[in-house]
């Protein structure tokens, strides 16, 4: 049987079950008593196993045989696993992910599991006192009894395979599913936890259900390699369904007839709802709630969506000025349609941020483990959803704020009973959506960023000199942390230590559209907040003219907008200002920051917030809100411009993406630093173009800002 065509659906799968595990098998170690999770371990268990044995990886199949074997101690005994028990099943879960991963890239189970299984049968022979029950005669009376109590219909089904049939326990499997379509699946020979050891040629089921004899056996007959099936009812008690009728056994055709003579089998769910089969054989009986979709086609999706947001914005650009009442119509009517199917699209892309936060249990209780800690892991908002490529991203700039709070905020148990603190100590993960944005926080309770110890370390690296080592502040610590190859650690380890972390975390985020913000309390622990976009490809902006050219500010990084008077500009060093009634602002001219030659004074200006401040941007002229598509900008084009993508326009011409964190990275640039922060700024990496020093001249304003000056 030919099984490649079911490969992405394999591996796709094959990775939530190993995933499953990892998080089911660390909460098992912290609750013991847990049942609900046990149970859930050997339903993952056995589909993983019975998976991998239907696409012919043996060796996975045996490995997770094995383990389930260990896995039954957990229902022998209480007080759940030891931590010998757990490392070696989170061993073979790291095997069999490795071994996926195999698959993928080379198509061919490389695995030997051996060493594995022999560790499992040490414990198993260590710690199982009793072999476990099997099943005998007395459970598919039991699960008959239960049936006819609960007033259901009870068909055993006896299938005989061909004496050449070729892979019987697969032959197993797909009449057992086909049953499943017709009822509940309350027993089985073989049992569902001995399919993938079956070799023999005949078949029994018992199948509570609502369905005739013979539907049921045609089903049984489209079975490749079934060559005679009989079905009858199984009659309940006589002391509860007196009836004569139900007390006979009403025998089917038993013999081999054609597939061509028989009726064919109806279409699932074609009566009543269908139960779950035991041990994952069957479906829920509502049919497939869900479908798995390549990424690739939901990219090209939302591309084509992007298209018809152009056209659309075009024709509303064109019907504008024209007098035709019933052409209005029609184009409102069009741009109602076409956003409720953008949102829809944008919708299908989303994705729970649980899928990155499921990786976190296991991360938490290794580093834990290695580094000797005691930790209380928290996650918060797991359902909240997020677009799918900014999903796939986030991952590695969040282990790496999980691993820093782990190595360098949590102090050692010892150290925070002295210290007043519980010995275990608190990491918390939370996401939530704040407006258009999700916000992604990672907080701990341990010590918190030291100033000094900061300040100590970059004086011996060279990023600042003694005096302002001296100075150095909370705020100028934050930022020397997110220097490239700068690291707090005493030695290099294979956690931390090496200076490769907070700079890759912004580098990251910066590429996502987002922003990421440090701040600490010096005992009480850290805070670190990720804000990004839900979507990547269509986002909200405000268009602006700057010098006859378009650009457009996201509106989440908007406050609000007003009109320049001489009431609201100063000069500070030779810089212009803003004056509000909440602060003064830096000013930044539009036409100078984009290298743009000015047409005239600026006489409106937008007040955005880029990293961790807020800062003005002068333009000539508000166009209005736009949704945009947004693209990737070749770096010849973006290249010390603080841009981050572009977007076709309605008449064709393109608006470039202001990146408001480069503006803000820009003002550091040539801004005196903060106290201490002579270290490069976040994502500060090369200013803005046109902005690189500050205005020559100080004594008098800008060309074209005389009149504006205080």
């Amino acid at each position: 049987m030919d099984t490649s065509e079911y490969m992405p659906m394999f591996l796709a799968e094959a990775r939530e079950h190993l995933q499953e595990l990892n998080i089911a098998v660390v909460q098992l170690e912290e609750n013991p008593e847990d049942r609900p999770t046990v149970d859930q371990i050997f339903r993952i268990a056995h589909s993983l196993k019975g998976m991998s044995a239907t696409m012919g990886f043996p060796h996975i199949a045996e490995l997770t045989h094995e383990m389930e074997e260990v896995f039954e101690l957990l229902r022998q005994r209480s007080g759940g696993l030891g931590a010998d028990a757990v490392d070696t099943v989170l061993a073979c879960l790291d095997a069999l992910s490795a071994t996926v991963e195999v698959i993928e890239s080379d198509g061919e189970e490389k695995l030997d599991p051996a060493p594995l299984i022999d560790r499992l049968r040490q414990l198993v022979r260590a710690d199982k006192h009793e072999p476990s029950p099997r099943h005998d005669d007395q459970a598919p009376q039991a699960a008959v009894a239960a049936a006819h109590e609960a007033g259901k219909r009870v068909l055993h089904l006896k299938a005989a395979l061909d004496e050449q049939a070729l892979m019987p326990a697969v032959r197993a499997l797909m009449l057992f599913s086909a049953l499943g379509e017709h009822g509940e699946l309350i027993a089985s020979v073989p049992p569902p936890d001995e399919i993938e050891q079956f070799g023999g040629r005949e078949l029994e089921a018992w199948l509570a259900g609502e369905h005739e004899e013979e539907v049921v056996a045609a089903s049984a007959r489209h079975i490749s390699d079934i060559v005679a099936v009989e079905i009858r009812e199984v009659a309940p008690p006589a002391a509860e369904s007196p009836a004569p009728a139900a007390e006979s056994p009403a025998p089917a055709a038993e013999s081999p007839a054609p597939p061509a003579a028989e009726s064919p089998a109806p279409r699932a769910a074609a009566s009543s709802p269908k139960p779950a089969v035991p041990g994952g054989l069957g479906d829920s009986g509502h049919g497939a709630r869900t479908v798995r979709v390549d990424a690739e086609r939901l990219d090209a999706l939302m591309h084509q969506m992007g298209e018809l947001v152009i056209h659309r914005t075009a024709v509303e650009a064109l019907t504008a000025d024209l007098e035709a009442p019933q052409l209005q119509q029609a184009v409102q009517n069009l741009t109602r349609s076409s956003q409720a199917l953008q949102s829809m699209v944008m919708q299908v892309r989303m994705i729970p941020v649980d899928v990155v936060f499921l990786r976190f249990p296991r991360l938490v209780r290794d580093l834990s483990s290695k580094l000797g800690k005691e930790v209380d892991l928290q996650l918060l908002g797991k359902e909240t959803e997020l677009d799918r490529t900014v999903v796939d991203a986030l991952g590695d700039p969040l282990v790496h704020l999980v691993r820093n709070a782990l190595d360098h905020g949590l102090e050692p148990p010892d150290e925070r009973v002295a210290t007043g603190k519980p010995r275990a100590g608190k990491v918390q993960i939370a996401a939530r959506h704040a407006g258009g944005s999700v916000v992604i926080e990672v907080r701990d309770d341990g010590r918190g960023i030291d100033p000094e110890a900061v300040a100590r370390k970059a004086c011996a690296a060279g990023l600042i000199d003694a005096d302002q080592a001296a100075t150095l502040d909370m705020r100028g610590a934050v930022e020397l942390l997110f220097t490239p190859g700068f690291s707090t650690a005493e030695a290099t380890s294979d956690i931390s230590g090496r200076g490769v972390g907070m700079d890759a975390v912004r580098a990251k985020i910066r590429e996502l559209g987002g922003e990421v913000v440090l701040d600490s309390t010096l005992g009480a622990g850290t805070h670190a907040q990720i804000r990004l976009p839900l979507t990547l490809a269509i986002v909200s902006a405000l268009q602006v003219d700057v010098a006859g050219a378009p650009f457009a500010i996201p509106l989440d990084r908007i406050e609000r907008t007003l009109r320049l008077t001489e009431k609201n500009i100063g000069w500070v060093a030779g810089r212009r200002m803003l004056v509000l009634d909440d602060g003064v602002l830096p000013l930044l001219e539009g036409a100078r920051t984009f290298a743009r030659d000015p047409r005239g004074e600026h006489e409106l200006v937008v007040i955005v917030r880029g990293q961790d401040r807020r800062l003005g941007l002068a333009v000539d002229e508000l166009i209005g809100q736009r949704e945009l598509v947004t693209r990737p900008l070749p770096s010849v084009v973006s290249d010390g411009e603080p841009v981050s993508g572009g977007a076709v326009l309605a008449d064709g011409r393109i608006a470039l993406i202001i990146d408001c964190d480069a503006l803000a990275a820009g003002m550091l640039a040539f801004t005196a630093p903060p106290r201490g922060a002579s270290a490069p700024p976040r994502g500060a990496s090369a200013p803005p173009r046109g902005a690189s020093a500050p205005p020559r001249g100080a004594s008098a304003p800008p060309r074209g800002a005389s009149a504006l000056a205080a």
